[in-house]
């Protein structure tokens, strides 16, 4: 798919999501650039200050911690739609605490927070999409915290295959454990349990 389509597909999508007048629309496009993202590739890390907000058009992206002993937790994946950014970065400048790689080649959007800020002040339709897109993260965040604190693991891995079952069939187990907080292992006892047999993917 060429670099056209991608934006037409894009555009599509975001404003029936979004109402944005052709002059709003046009103005965000002159801002950002379609980036091309190698599965594998890093798109920031723990410790940067993230200065581009970047809309997802294609691929899957994560978002993880890393604790002190080098334990990877994934915070969240990122599909088509979803919206790569850093709260405390775009807001005040703070540094990231997790980091965000692509698990697949991807495609996304690319503009600067800056331009964003611009646009969000200057544009009323712009106004109005920055406030859902910060009030869509706020609740997601407020939702994971929600499931990690009251589920089970095996209540958070059923959520997980109903809510996004192409990633619950394509990812390494590794990464789904990850996600779950849970050991391989018990990702492995889990699906024993519930008599899903999954081919064991590593990478």
């Amino acid at each position: 798919m060429n670099s056209q389509d991608v934006l037409a597909q894009f555009e599509q999508g975001f404003r029936s999501a979004f109402s944005l007048t052709d002059e709003e629309w046009q103005a965000f496009v002159e801002t950002g650039v379609l980036r091309y993202i190698t599965k594998g590739e890093t798109l920031f890390e723990a410790g940067d200050v993230v200065d581009k907000v970047r809309f997802v058009c294609a691929g899957t992206l994560c978002n993880f911690y890393l604790t002190p002993d080098g334990t990877r937790r994934n915070k969240s994946f990122l599909q088509r739609a979803d919206v790569s950014a850093c709260l405390s970065s775009f807001s005040k400048g703070l540094s990231a605490r997790f980091s965000c790689e692509a698990l697949t080649d991807a495609v996304c959007f690319e503009v600067s927070a800056k331009a964003l800020k611009v646009l969000s002040e200057g544009m009323p339709g712009w106004k109005n999409a920055f406030l859902q897109m910060v009030t869509a993260l706020a609740l997601k965040k407020e939702a994971r915290e929600a499931d990690l604190l009251l589920l089970s693991p095996t209540e958070l891995y059923v959520q997980f295959v109903e809510t996004q079952p192409e990633l619950a069939e394509s990812l390494p187990n590794y990464h789904i454990a990850s996600y779950l907080g849970i050991t391989e292992v018990s990702l492995s006892r889990i699906r024993a349990k519930l008599g899903v047999q999954n081919h064991y993917h590593r990478a």
